[in-house]
């Protein structure tokens, strides 16, 4: 399918309130690699590989915070049963793992400012 615009990378830049905190949460909690970052005064910031496409989390000294409302993301992954025995436990879990009536299998959590993420896969023999 043509269509007008030829998109080379998608990035979705979140802007916490806290950096540091969400900062360890996608690195440490959810293991995504780095793929730059930088710590300035004026300037926060780091890039984190999502599959291909990168999320990027900045913090800038002049902004003022404001949270993130009517937005989430869905990530699509190979195993999401196997993925939510790993978070099963975990204080971020938002929603437990569901069979969805569109076809897929899915689960949610919310980062430490709440932001949303579904994983998700294809529900088995549907």
């Amino acid at each position: 399918m043509k269509t007008k615009i030829e998109v080379k990378e998608f990035r979705l830049k979140l802007y916490p309130e806290d950096f540091y905190n969400v900062k360890r949460f996608y690195e440490y909690e959810l293991e995504l690699p780095i793929v730059h970052q930088w710590d300035r005064d004026e300037s926060k910031g780091v890039m984190f590989d999502v599959y291909g496409t990168v999320l990027e989390l900045i913090w800038k000294k002049e902004k003022v915070y404001k949270p993130i409302v009517g937005s989430d993301v869905s990530w699509r992954v190979p195993d999401v049963w196997k993925l939510f025995q790993l978070f099963k436990n975990k204080p971020y879990i938002a929603r437990n793992l569901r069979d969805n009536p569109w076809g897929d299998t899915s689960f949610h959590i919310e980062d430490p400012e709440g932001f949303k993420i579904t994983f998700f896969s294809k529900t088995k023999n549907v």
